[in-house]
């Protein structure tokens, strides 16, 4: 499993902190919990879906960038010497 940082407003933190002490388990073990339950709430297939609404105008525009002006950093890979080459 990875680390996960979530930044809150200070009044949300200890509001989450509360439900948590509420529940009698850690604020980490909370949210763990609330993932958790949301993940099993729908398919993998519907969980994607659902990110592609949320994502779908910024992974637009990023694709409108990419063919506009091409891939960031491109350029460095295309003109890079090969390992062995004399530069």
């Amino acid at each position: 499993m990875s680390n996960l940082t979530i930044r809150l407003d200070p009044d949300e933190k200890s509001q989450l902190k509360a439900w948590a002490k509420v529940k009698g388990v850690s604020t980490t073990d909370y949210i763990k919990a609330l993932v958790a339950a949301d993940m099993a709430a729908g398919s993998p297939q519907e969980r994607a879906a659902a990110w592609f609404r949320e994502n779908e105008s910024a992974i637009a525009a990023e694709a409108d960038l990419v063919t506009n002006n091409g891939v960031p950093g491109s350029h460095l890979a295309l003109n890079h010497p090969w390992p062995n080459a004399e530069v």
